[in-house]
């Protein structure tokens, strides 16, 4: 590695402090998660998994690729295995006020029943998360992840001098900026609705860019509270469009396999018709949202740029990066 890019101890010891503090906060809901008592518990530790993950893919370099492989590995299991019962959690919570907010009965026995099947899922899922969490606690990857972070930053703090060091806005600025520079990429699809594809890939990258400029937000006291605001609401929109086109698809599926539920336990479908009316009417509420959600994003979109949102942002933390002297 050329002495430029040679990573020091101050970098590592950041990193560390980072890591540790995201590891704290993924621990801190494994009890929640088995209780399932309260679903934000779920939504709080998956988000704390990929914090952990992005922060370990920003400073890898600091420790044994081997282990920090592993690590990456096991953490990124958690956030995998949480995935589909969070969604769902969400779904649920969504129909119930979506039942509560209904004025045509006949609507009511199709939401009813999308409702009881996906209880269902969740019920079974359960499980698989207890079962997770108990190895998660029980098999050690988080006290060996732990000790060497502390470690880390025990050596850190033995040879590095108060402040920032150079090398720290230097990965700062290369990393927001190539974020930065894959979510804008995708800017060009975003008047166009059917780029389903594209619009999603946008979202997971704005929550890249959201979670490296969380981590690197200290070195620049308040100065990234607006954009890292920003990139939150366009993670939302985004995302709440995206859910839109999700609720759309399943329920075509959703459809078909009810009928083919009815036929195979009444030997007709005479009885699908009473859940047919509100499988429909939730489908075709979803579409209308889905383009009102898309509408709202253009217009915040358009006002990040009318604010000049982001050029704010890469010129600012170009200024630092210029003023400590930094080298790309």
């Amino acid at each position: 590695m050329d002495n430029e890019n040679q990573i020091d101890e101050s970098y590592c010891l950041f990193g560390a402090e980072a890591m540790l503090s995201r590891l704290d906060a993924l621990e801190q809901e494994i009890s929640g998660v088995i209780k399932a008592e309260d679903i934000e518990c779920i939504h709080r530790m998956r988000v704390a998994s990929r914090r952990l993950r992005s922060a370990f893919a920003l400073f890898e370099a600091c420790f044994p690729k081997k282990d920090a492989r592993k690590w990456r590995k096991q953490i990124r299991r958690v956030t995998r295995s949480l995935g589909s019962a969070r969604d769902l959690d969400v779904q649920i919570d969504f129909l119930k006020e979506f039942l509560s907010n209904l004025t045509e009965p006949r609507h009511a026995p199709g939401v009813k029943r999308i409702l009881l099947r996906l209880q269902q899922q969740r019920d079974k899922l359960q499980s698989d998360v207890i079962s997770t969490m108990q190895n998660l606690q029980s098999g050690g990857i988080l006290e060996e992840i732990k000790g060497a972070l502390r470690m880390t930053c025990n050596y850190g703090r033995l040879h590095n001098e108060e402040g920032y060091s150079q090398q720290v806005y230097n990965q700062a600025y290369r990393e927001i900026t190539a974020c930065f520079d894959d979510f804008l990429f995708y800017e060009r699809y975003i008047n166009d609705p059917s780029r389903m594809n594209e619009i999603h890939l946008m979202r997971i990258c704005a929550k890249r860019l959201r979670y490296t400029m969380e981590v690197f937000a200290q070195i620049y006291e308040d100065e990234l509270d607006k954009p890292i605001k920003a990139i939150k609401e366009t993670q939302t929109l985004l995302g709440d469009f995206h859910d839109c086109f999700i609720w759309i698809e399943s329920l075509d599926q959703f459809l078909e396999q009810e009928k083919i539920r009815t036929l195979e336990y009444f030997g007709n479908i005479k009885a699908f018709s009473r859940l047919k009316s509100g499988i429909i009417y939730l489908q075709e509420d979803k579409k209308k949202q889905q383009i009102e959600k898309h509408k709202e994003f253009l217009k915040f979109w358009e006002n990040t740029q009318d604010k000049d949102v982001w050029g704010e942002l890469i010129r600012y933390i170009y200024r630092h990066f210029s003023d400590k002297g930094a080298i790309l």
